[in-house]
This record gives structure tokens, C-alpha cells and sequence, in this order.
């Protein structure tokens, strides 16, 4: 939990963030279910005060055109299928936030973000930075299968729920997506746990 440069990045931002991250940490590890979604909730609403995504609901002059433009080329194949009211709708009024908010996803979904500061994927004008060394990464697959093999619902369950939370605050926070923190720690503790079971 300690031998990172993620923690010590939060806890030098903000020692009550740090230490509820470490908390949610040893709550995961346990399997201690409510505490750890309560202590979700109160982080989340933490982070999403101080760094929503305002871009979530604002589309541009420019994404407007490019809608539109690509309404009209759908609706030349697809005809009425597409151009009817239903249609207009999801194109102009739901789906411009939904890919923001997928793309926000997915960008907390890449392992790469979390072992390599994001190589290959640098974001231009975000502080990328290594959060648990590459070192880490076969304990954590070892971790990952370990969870798909075995009764750890609730871990993913929250690993879901975090992701969820974590979509709507800005991608380029300068801490990253701090609430997959304890589930990455959680993972992690199982594959040391298991490898040691194995080998010693």
C-alpha cells in the first residue's frame, strides 16, 4: 500500500483523501462490505465536488457540427430507421454525453495508466506519472485471475462502481482515478497472498 508513488502523490495533496484511500484499502482486503461502500460514497462525493468533468455537459460549436454531419450521413443508408424522432434525439441530445462519459471510462480502464504513466497513450497537458511500478504487474494478474476464479463478488462490484464514479470527474485530475487505488491494492494483495501459498 506504502511502496508507491501514487499514495505519497495523494497524501501530499491531501492527507484526508490519503488516508481514507488506505483505510478503503484494508476494508477491501477484509471483505468488510458496508463500511467500504460508505466510505465510497463519502470519497466519491469528495471528488466529484472538487473535480467534476464540467466538459460532461457542454458540447461545443464545433462537436455540434460534426453531429450534424454525421446525422445526416446515417440518415442517407438508414432512412427513417434513423431519421425519426427517437432517432434525433439519441443523436443530438444523449449522445454526445454518453461518448464523453465512455471515453472517460475507458481511459481509467487502460492498466497502462495505472504501471506505465500511460505509455504509449501520453494525454497532452496531463501530468502523467507511474503509479504502482511495472514491477508490480504479474502480482496483479496473478490478483485478477485469482478474483475470476474465486468468491470475490463485492470486489467487483466495487471495482464497477469506482470506475463509475470515477467517469464523471475530470480525466486530467492531477491524481488520476484515486478511488481505483484500494481495489489495485486489494488485487494486489491477492496475488502476493497466492504466489506465497504456492511457492514458500
Amino acid at each position: 500500500m506504502l511502496g508507491n508513488a501514487w499514495i505519497w502523490r495523494i497524501l501530499g495533496s491531501s492527507p484526508f483523501l490519503g488516508l481514507g484511500l488506505m483505510v478503503l484499502s484494508f476494508l477491501l482486503v477484509f471483505n468488510l462490505k458496508i463500511p467500504s461502500l460508505v466510505l465510497l460514497a463519502v470519497l466519491g462525493s469528495f471528488l466529484l465536488k472538487t473535480t467534476f468533468d464540467t466538459n460532461l455537459l457542454y458540447v461545443s460549436p464545433l462537436e455540434k457540427d460534426r453531429i450534424e454531419h454525421r446525422h445526416e450521413y446515417y440518415a442517407q443508408g438508414l432512412g427513417r430507421i434513423y431519421k425519426n424522432r427517437i432517432g434525433i434525439y439519441l443523436n443530438y441530445s444523449v449522445s454526445p454525453y454518453i461518448s464523453r462519459y465512455l471515453k472517460n471510462l475507458s481511459y481509467n480502464l487502460d492498466t497502462n495508466l495505472y504501471f506505465f504513466a500511460n505509455h504509449p497513450r501520453e494525454r497532452a497537458g496531463v501530468n502523467e506519472f507511474e503509479k504502482f511500478s511495472f514491477v508490480l504487474l504479474p502480482f496483479f494478474i496473478v490478483g485478477l485471475i485469482a478474483i475470476f476464479s474465486g468468491s470475490f463478488g463485492f470486489l467487483v462490484f466495487y471495482f464497477a462502481l469506482s470506475l463509475l464514479i470515477s467517469a464523471l470527474a475530470f480525466p486530467g485530475y492531477d491524481l488520476g482515478p484515486i478511488l481505483t487505488f484500494p481495489f489495485i491494492v486489494a488485487v494486489l494483495y491477492l496475488g502476493v497472498t497466492r504466489i506465497a501459498k504456492k511457492w514458500l
